[in-house]
């Protein structure tokens, strides 16, 4: 369970970065412009933040 909550925790600080940096290489993909079109900016910030935070409080639960 250790490599899980350590791949979560991973995974959770990139999607909060690339949340909070948005970078043109992530943004102009177009999976994410396709999220964007259906959501909005906002919401596909949201939407990949809350991923983020998810992964990352599981992956911190799970560690313990």
């Amino acid at each position: 369970m250790r490599v899980l909550s350590i791949i979560l925790i991973v995974y959770g600080a990139i999607c909060i970065l690339t949340a909070g940096l948005r970078p043109p290489f992530i943004m102009n993909s177009k999976k994410i412009q396709i999220f964007e079109k259906y959501l909005g900016k906002l919401g596909t910030i949201l939407l990949i933040l809350g991923f983020g935070v998810v992964a990352l409080v599981i992956g911190i639960l799970i560690y313990r």
